[in-house]
C-alpha cells in the first residue's frame, strides 16, 4: 500500500510544505527536515489543526490498517517534537493528549512518543491501559497488540513480543481486513527469530529453510526463473527429511507460490496451476488467509492468460 504524504490533502503554500516534510523524513533527511521546521515554525503551529487530524480521505485506511498509515503518522508526530524544541509546544501537547484526555488515537500518539526516546515501560503503560478499557473495535485492539509486539522485540523480549504478535494476527485474520499478510510476515519474523535465539534443532532447520527461500526469492526477482525452481525443487527435498512437527514446514505454501510465479514467468501455465493450487492448499490448511487471497488470485490470472 502507497502511503499517502502529509500534506497531500492540505491546499496552498501550507500543504506544499508539510509534502516536502514527508519526503525529506522518509528519505531520511534530518537536515532538511529540520531546516524547513524552522522556517517555516510560525505556520505549521498557527494551522496544527490542518496536519494533526486525519484527512476525511484517509480515514477508513487508518481504521483498517493503522500499522500501514504509520509513515504518515510519525512525520506529523516528529513535526510537533521539532516544534516543542523551537519554543512551540501546542502541536505536541495536542498530540500527547494533554488537551483531550482519553482520546484512544492521542494514546497511541504518546506512546509512539515515548518509545522513540527509549522509555519502552511507559509506552507500553500506556498501551496495556488502553488495552484495559475492554475496547471492541477488533483493527484497534490488533493496532495495540502490534506495537506491544514491536516495543518488546525491541527490548528483546521475544517470548511477548510473539504473545502479542500472534494476537494481533489472529484479529486481522478473523477480520479479514488489509494488514493481514503484515501481520503474518511480522509474527513469522519473530517466531523464526526465536527458534533461532534458543539454538534449537528446530531452529536451525528454519534458518536453512529461510536462506534457501530469500535466495530463491532473489533469483526469481532477476529474472532467473529456473534457476530459482531448481533451488526451491532442492529444499522441497530438504522440508521432506525434517520431522512432521518442525515449524518448517510452514514455509511450504510460500515455495508453492513462487513455484507457481516462476513457471507462469517461464510460459509454463499448467505448472503454474498446479503449483499454485498446493500453495492454496496448503494457506488454507495452515488458516493462512492472506495467502489464501494471494494464490487465489494468482490462479485467476493464469486463467485470465490462457
Amino acid at each position: 500500500m502507497k502511503v499517502p504524504h502529509l500534506g497531500e490533502f492540505v491546499e496552498g503554500e501550507l500543504g506544499r510544505v508539510l509534502r516536502a516534510l514527508s519526503a525529506a523524513d522518509r528519505d531520511g533527511d534530518h537536515a532538511g527536515f529540520r531546516a524547513l521546521c524552522r522556517q517555516y515554525a510560525a505556520e505549521l503551529d498557527a494551522d496544527r489543526e490542518a496536519w494533526l487530524s486525519v484527512p476525511r480521505e484517509l480515514r477508513e485506511s487508518f481504521r483498517s490498517n493503522m500499522d500501514g498509515m504509520r509513515p504518515f503518522m510519525l512525520t506529523a508526530q516528529r513535526i510537533a517534537r521539532e516544534l516543542d524544541g523551537l519554543g512551540r509546544p501546542a502541536a505536541l501537547r495536542q498530540m500527547s493528549g494533554a488537551d483531550k484526555p482519553g482520546n484512544p488515537m492521542e494514546k497511541l500518539h504518546e506512546a509512539e512518543i515515548l518509545a522513540e526516546d527509549g522509555e519502552f515501560e511507559a509506552a507500553e503503560a500506556l498501551l496495556r491501559e488502553e488495552l484495559g478499557e475492554g475496547l471492541a473495535d477488533d483493527a484497534w485492539v490488533a493496532t495495540i497488540h502490534s506495537r506491544l509486539a514491536m516495543h518488546a522485540a525491541m527490548r528483546n523480549d521475544l517470548d511477548t513480543a510473539v504473545e502479542h504478535a500472534r494476537r494481533a494476527y489472529e484479529l486481522t485474520r478473523r477480520r479479514r481486513k488489509p494488514g493481514t499478510a503484515g501481520a503474518a510476515d511480522f509474527l513469522d519474523d519473530l517466531l523464526t527469530a526465536r527458534e533461532l535465539r534458543r539454538g534449537t534443532p528446530d531452529g536451525r532447520r528454519l534458518g536453512v529453510c529461510r536462506a534457501a527461500l530469500t535466495h530463491a526469492q532473489q533469483m526469481s526477482d532477476r529474472a532467473m526463473f529456473a534457476e530459482s525452481n531448481r533451488a526451491l525443487l532442492r529444499l522441497l527435498d530438504e522440508l521432506d527429511t525434517y520431522p512432521e512437527e518442525s515449524s518448517a514446514h510452514r514455509f511450504l505454501g510460500k515455495l508453492c507460490g513462487l513455484m507457481g510465479l516462476n513457471h507462469f514467468h517461464l510460459g509454463d501455465h499448467d505448472e503454474a496451476r498446479a503449483w499454485t493450487r498446493k500453495a492454496l492448499r496448503e494457506c488454507r490448511q495452515r488458516e493462512d488467509l492472506a495467502g489464501e487471497e494471494v494464490y487465489e488470485a494468482n490462479l485467476k490470472e493464469i486463467d485470465r492468460r490462457e
